[in-house]
């Protein structure tokens, strides 16, 4: 889709325009990472919905149940979610977004000290972007497999340990393309176990809640999560004007550290349960989570999404144009991910003010449409006709990220809307959260479309004559989805009510299923 894809958890590979944000929150909408700048060349996040939050997440029966097994029931708001409770959770999530600081080291890292090619950092992007499309499964293993008793804490240390190895190595011993990769890639795995437990601990505490409340829940936890990117996004490019790429690895790598105090506080008893009527309940609940996702109400609509955000992307490609065509400095392109991440907010709000209660289908066209001219205009930038009209390249880029930030969150956030209404009622988060890994594995095809487009026409780091056909191929792309724009329902005050017969037609069993609840994109 057109300047956004869905891409999970923060970006270390921080193409230039990189936001780590979480705005969606405003709207009661929870945002799980990312939003992806398919065309300028960054990262943002992606917004994450927590539907029926007064329900339990898999019966989608109302509970009052006290998750830690005090025997109360019914545990008045002030102690059912303690202050450790919101230092927790909203830890976790900050640290989510925080980690994003590593973004444009490790672009730097990979351009002049292993010497890699755009298309070939393109891939990397792509590669470590894989363990956000499998959450739902850490949410089952932490279900299924507790450690000593425990469900959440040894998830959270094992998340911890494996971040900060991973920076740890990739500060001192990685000289080679692909073992970097694979170190980064073990750092987003931490880091998406991690959430996972987190958004776990959310749907928890939001059962037998009103929507208000689980809102409010959700907008004050996640907020911990837009602070960290937004941090990221500055201190991105100021760090690395004092340090060198490999020490902005290490100052990461105790970010994870601070998993495991995390992990040792945090509220948890021991798991008391039957694990193997679990596991067999588990089992039971992925067949007939299967077998809704075969309805064709759901099926064509996630499909349609997945082809919006397989087109290909840019990538980081714009990382080398931007310092070698257009030498920014790594303190400007870290100004550019800031007015990206704030203007991103401009987005949401313009979309939940003025758009919400539009229909899916003009929305995503005119935006996608629109989105795709604007994206155009990137070419007046490539060419260089930006200065014929007076404009510096560092104003043209700015108000460049202003602008797409604003149009890709108008873009993004019906899809958003969509993929919740698409849960039948009862097994919305599990629902959702494989309908939102179909959604990132799109940004991980589009990524790699992109990079065999780059390695296509010959675009290396000192060969740069062909960039205009990238951007033009990936900005004309954007729009050929709209061909199956009938995959989208045309009704949607009904629609919903439409998805929940399904649900109706199955024979659900509550069933506890925090982790599996947790595993929501």
């Amino acid at each position: 889709m057109p300047f956004s894809s869905f891409k999970e958890g923060p970006s270390h590979l921080g193409a230039p325009m990189d936001q780590e944000n979480e705005t969606a929150l405003m709207m009661g909408y929870q945002e799980e990472r990312y939003h992806h700048h398919r065309h300028s060349g960054g990262t943002q996040t992606r917004v994450d919905i927590l539907m029926r939050p007064e329900r339990d997440p898999i019966s989608g029966e109302p509970s009052g149940e006290d998750p830690e097994g005090s025997g109360n029931d019914k545990l008045p708001r002030k102690e059912k979610v303690s202050g450790l409770f919101f230092f927790v959770t909203s830890w976790i999530l900050f640290l989510q977004g925080i980690s994003g600081m590593s973004g444009l080291a490790v672009s730097y890292f990979y351009k002049n000290t292993l010497m890699a090619e755009p298309a070939t950092l393109t891939l990397v992007e792509s590669f470590t972007s894989l363990p956000w499309t499998i959450k739902p499964i850490y949410g089952f293993l932490s279900d299924g497999w507790p450690i000593m008793g425990f469900r959440r804490r040894p998830y959270l240390i094992i998340g911890g340990v494996m971040g900060f190895a991973s920076w740890v190595l990739m500060a001192t011993v990685v000289n080679d393309i692909w073992f970097g990769a694979t170190m980064m890639f073990l750092s987003s795995m931490g880091l998406a176990v991690s959430n996972v437990i987190a958004e776990g601990m959310i749907v928890e505490k939001s059962r037998g809640e009103s929507q208000e409340f689980a809102s409010h829940l959700q907008a004050v936890v996640h907020g911990a999560q837009a602070v960290g990117g937004i941090i990221a996004a500055y201190f991105g490019g100021v760090v690395l004007g004092y340090l060198s790429d490999r020490h902005v690895f290490l100052l990461v790598s105790f970010l994870p550290l601070t998993l495991i105090v995390v992990a040792m506080i945090s509220p948890e008893r021991r798991f008391a349960g039957d694990l193997t009527a679990v596991r067999q309940d588990m089992g039971a609940k992925l067949r007939e989570l299967w077998e809704t996702f075969q309805q064709p109400m759901i099926f064509k609509p996630a499909m349609f999404v997945f082809l919006l955000n397989a087109t290909p992307a840019t990538g980081s490609t714009w990382f080398y144009f931007y310092t070698n065509v257009l030498h920014f400095s790594s303190t400007l392109l870290g100004t550019i991910n800031v007015v990206g991440a704030v203007f991103s907010l401009g987005g949401v709000v313009l979309f939940g003010k003025y758009l919400s209660s539009m229909p899916y289908r003009p929305i995503l066209i005119w935006s996608t449409i629109v989105s795709t001219l604007f994206g155009l205009s990137q070419l007046i930038l490539v060419f260089g006709l930006n200065k014929t009209m007076g404009i510096p390249d560092a104003f043209f880029c700015l108000g460049e990220s202003a602008i797409l930030s604003v149009l890709g969150w108008i873009n993004t956030m019906p899809i958003l809307v969509l993929a919740a209404r698409l849960c039948p009622e009862g097994m919305e988060a599990t629902m959702y959260a494989l309908i939102m890994s179909i959604v990132n594995l799109g940004g991980v095809v589009g990524a790699q479309l992109g990079a065999g487009i780059t390695w296509g026409l010959g675009i290396t780091e000192d060969n740069l004559d062909n960039f205009w056909i990238l951007v033009l191929i990936c900005n004309i792309s954007t729009v050929l989805p709209l061909l199956l724009i009938g995959w989208i329902p045309e009704d949607d005050k009904d629609y919903g009510a439409e998805v929940d017969k399904i649900k109706k037609r199955q024979q659900f069993e509550p069933f506890s299923g925090e982790g599996i609840a947790s595993g929501r994109e």
